[in-house]
């Protein structure tokens, strides 16, 4: 198998992605390499490079970038990146960016496992959306934070962020990932709690608008959010490369912890 059989995979089951206009594509080195091992994670640290190689991984299959796109061309940027590929040189890795299918990817994509992982009920989530409602039952806003926060240690994270009323009674939680946290199209779900990220809203803007609504919000991790469905894209790929061993690669450096 080379490693462009899994690009070519992902753009089979991925329709709902435009082919000529996506980041979905090979980041470092040469698609027709033999693949020895496949590791998904995150996002490439070098942490993570070096673990995926320690692990006998020749192919990185990563949901995030590894560079900074809309800073290129300046001095600090281009040396981290001459680091990162003559690291991934070094050490013979190929590495693969997953992110437009996999955040729509039905059952074992971003925006599902992050809700399963969660534990709650759920709707249906129409391919098209990258959201999910969550049914609480009934619950106070704190009641469903600590709920999440029970579920989110297990990835890393100890703090659940609030904001808006914490003995509000809510039952609708609509739940983002990543950047996609549009809070305006969340309401639209009749949802009466957002669980959105730290990158996907603003205090001055998102936050301000949900809060004159008396529209509750909990907040996490970007890595967070997606790390379960990074996790489910390795038992996804060992089932449609039996064979071919294939393991996820944490980022310990993500989420950041807090002190009190």
């Amino acid at each position: 198998m080379r490693a462009r059989d899994v690009l070519e995979h992902f753009r089979s089951v991925g329709t709902w992605v435009n082919w000529q206009r996506t980041c979905d594509q090979f980041l470092h080195g040469d698609p027709d390499t033999e693949v020895r091992g496949i590791a998904t994670t995150w996002i490439p640290s070098r942490h993570v490079v070096e673990q995926a190689a320690a692990g006998g991984a020749n192919l990185l299959v990563t949901h995030e970038q590894f560079d900074l796109p809309f800073r290129s061309g300046e001095a600090a940027v281009e040396e981290q990146v001459r680091r990162k590929r003559e690291l991934l040189d070094e050490l013979g890795l190929v590495v693969l960016r997953c992110h437009d299918t996999w955040d729509r990817m039905p059952e074992v994509g971003i925006p599902d496992a992050w809700a399963s992982h969660l534990g709650f009920p759920s709707e249906p989530r129409p391919t098209e959306s990258f959201y999910k409602v969550c049914l609480l039952g009934q619950a106070t806003v704190e009641e469903a934070a600590r709920r999440v926060l029970e579920r989110v240690r297990e990835l890393g994270q100890d703090t659940v962020l609030i904001f808006g009323e914490r003995g509000k009674s809510v039952s609708r939680m609509a739940v983002g990932t990543g950047a996609i946290t549009h809070v305006v199209a969340m309401r639209a779900l009749d949802a009466d709690l957002l669980l959105v990220t730290d990158d996907g809203v603003n205090s001055w803007t998102g936050v301000l608008w949900a809060l004159d609504l008396d529209l509750p919000m909990l907040v996490v991790n970007h890595c967070t959010a997606e790390k379960p469905g990074m996790m489910a894209m390795a038992g996804y790929l060992r089932r449609q490369f039996p064979g071919t061993p294939v393991e996820f690669v944490d980022n310990p450096e993500y989420p950041y912890t807090s002190v009190r």
